[in-house]
């Protein structure tokens, strides 16, 4: 059985509001002849067949053994929009994805988008999980030019803690600079970046201490942080700034759950040294044309996981998170 935690489906919908109202976002076509999102000059996300299709993607998953997956829309989300807009584009997502888990409830669970930084965000994540049965929400590291620990973001951060959510952080290209433009270097360097920058940043700030019942799942293995642990230590011990905590930064970000989007088993196995398979869940970012649910397997198996570590990582402990029989 495999639970896959990191997935993503742009509804139809989504990508028409996307073309006539987004900020600096454009939809192209490469030389392969594949549709791709590009954001200020850089290649955002390709729009693979599962990524609009929910038929093939169904294909796939039976394909490849997949029993559920977790929906959500990735990047640029609602934040591209402008604000009444974005209030819109969040509702319209909500809904759609609501529909295809009332279609599809044993195959799916879906994470609601939620318009940060517009005043509306706390109603729309109490429609979109107490009315509409979502099962969380996706939040972006980055919002337009702020971070995701921006103080502003503080009321809907309470009601997510209230709710005792499970959060989905995800990069948006928030770090995106001209060295990037090149070998689609956002999505492979970018954004593993990005998510380390922006745990770093929750941590340092005691989003953790503050907001303890938020189950939070950081993606592509946490980037750098596994790796990166004890030089975050150092710098709560260094710096009046870091420390800011009762803390250090390690014990808190031993309570995140982390994905295993990074296929590399030495990788991989820092990941799980570092925090222990009772907090890994598998992700494959499916259907992005660097998601590879096979490898993301592999990978696994490469690193030397015993069985009972293996079952927990591939559906245990997401089962469990996402209240999947």
């Amino acid at each position: 059985m495999i639970v896959d935690v990191h997935t993503h489906f742009y509804p139809q919908a989504y990508l028409a509001l996307l073309d006539q109202h987004g900020q600096g976002v454009r939809l192209r076509t490469d030389s392969q002849g594949r549709r791709y999102l590009e954001q200020h000059g850089t290649r955002l996300a390709t729009l693979t067949p599962p990524m609009v299709d929910l038929d093939e993607r169904l294909r796939v998953m039976d394909r490849l053994g997949v029993a559920v997956q977790v929906l959500s829309l990735t990047s640029p989300n609602v934040y591209v929009f402008p604000e009444a807009v974005a209030v819109q584009v969040a509702r319209q997502v909500n809904q759609a994805y609501a529909e295809i888990k009332d279609r599809y409830p044993r195959r799916f669970r879906c994470l609601a988008s939620v318009p940060l930084g517009t005043g509306a965000e706390v109603d729309e994540l109490d429609h979109a999980v107490q009315v509409l049965g979502l099962d969380g929400v996706v939040v972006g590291t980055t919002v337009g030019s702020r971070p995701v620990d921006d103080p502003r973001f503080e009321p809907f951060w309470r009601r997510a803690d209230e709710l005792g959510l499970v959060v989905f952080l995800h990069p948006m290209g928030g770090l995106a600079s001209p060295h990037l433009r090149e070998f689609s270097l956002l999505p492979l360097v970018g954004f593993p970046t990005e998510t380390t920058v922006g745990l770093a940043r929750l941590v340092y700030s005691g989003f953790f201490d503050r907001y303890p019942r938020v189950r939070l799942i950081a993606p592509h293995a946490g980037g750098a942080v596994p790796y990166l642990m004890g030089r975050l230590d150092t710098g709560y011990r260094a710096y009046a700034e870091c420390a800011t905590t009762p803390r250090p930064p390690g014990e808190a970000l031993r309570t995140v759950y982390y994905d295993t989007v990074n296929r590399h088993p030495p990788a991989l196995r820092c990941l799980l040294d570092t925090v222990g398979p009772g907090r890994v869940v598998f992700g494959s970012d499916f259907p992005h044309v660097i998601g590879h649910l096979e490898d993301g397997v592999r990978g696994l198996r490469e690193a030397g996981l015993a069985a009972e570590a293996m079952e927990a990582v591939l559906h245990g402990n997401a089962r469990r998170l996402f209240g999947i029989p």
